[in-house]
């Protein structure tokens, strides 16, 4: 198919409007973080495919759990937080507070303007801004009982493209006893964005909200790379030969897709290391302490 906009593409392909406005529009909204769907046709059709192929999903505990894991599964010492890096090359990392860091490799595991930071040739996308507003209460009453659904606005009819209760969800998120409400507001938020969002959820829930407490607001200028036509969805993660970058911006502007180019990334270094085990899986030499 040729590469459109999203927004044209469910124009010229013959969908009813009524599939494209009450149900594709708001989905693909959600799916891509893009209110104007202005994003490439191809990164729609990719995410719409993931979308029929398997089901929403947020980590347990939250989103932090995640590279928890991943480093609990390390020798102690591999990870090292709270280190600015203010160079890196393909043999050494400088930071700014512990030196130089020799090094076989560097891969740049970052956000598109933190990458470009460290390697100015990089480009800089655009990017959609993204407000998640969490609120609770402890009187969820039978109007907040939609149980482990996305609810969407079909209608446009306020800020919030998307609210759930989370709670029924992954009730670990909560506050004990309470009732944990996130909504997503797309693209620049409104001046009083908790007072137009407790509005417009009052409406979507049917049920009023004045009483709620909101536990945070959350604003992301930079939340997600917007990718219009005509994008690359494999642009390149090996700069060097020892020097490798990852994200979302590599890729495409998703979760799948910051994971597809990390993946990318690692069996480039593989590659390029002659690596023939897996490096989570290698043991270090004897020679080699385990904790830096």
């Amino acid at each position: 198919r040729p590469e459109q906009a999203t927004a044209d593409a469910l124009a010229a392909r013959g969908i009813p409007a009524r599939t494209v406005d009450g149900f594709l529009r708001p989905l693909l909204a959600a799916l891509l973080c893009d209110p104007e769907l202005t994003t490439s046709s191809r990164g729609a059709d990719l995410a719409l495919r993931a979308f029929a192929g398997g089901r929403l999903s947020v980590p347990e505990g939250g989103a932090a759990v995640l590279p928890e894991l991943l480093a609990r599964a390390l020798p102690p010492g591999t990870v090292r937080t709270g280190v600015r890096v203010t160079s890196v090359s393909t043999t050494s990392v400088t930071t700014a507070e512990h030196g130089v860091l020799r090094c076989r490799a560097v891969l740049l595991a970052t956000d598109a303007r933190a990458a470009a930071e460290l390697l100015p040739g990089l480009r800089v996308p655009d990017f959609h801004p993204v407000t998640v507003v969490h609120h609770t209460t402890d009187d969820p009453g039978p109007a907040l009982s939609t149980g482990p659904s996305l609810l969407l606005d079909a209608d446009r009819g306020g800020p919030v493209a998307h609210t759930a209760v989370l709670s029924d969800v992954d009730p670990s998120r909560a506050p004990a006893g309470r009732t944990l409400i996130s909504s997503t507001v797309l693209g620049t938020p409104p001046d009083d964005v908790d007072a137009a969002v407790r509005a417009h959820l009052a409406r979507l829930y049917g049920t009023p909200t004045n009483r709620w407490e909101t536990l945070a607001v959350h604003h992301t200028p930079d939340a997600v790379p917007a990718t219009r036509p005509a994008y690359d969805p494999h642009r390149p993660v090996r700069l060097l030969a020892g020097l490798y970058v990852c994200g979302d911006h590599r890729d495409t502007p998703t979760l799948q897709g910051a994971l597809h180019s990390a993946t990318r990334a690692t069996t480039a270094i593989l590659t390029d290391l002659g690596a023939t085990t897996p490096m989570h899986l290698a043991d270090p030499p004897a020679s080699m302490p385990r904790a830096a």
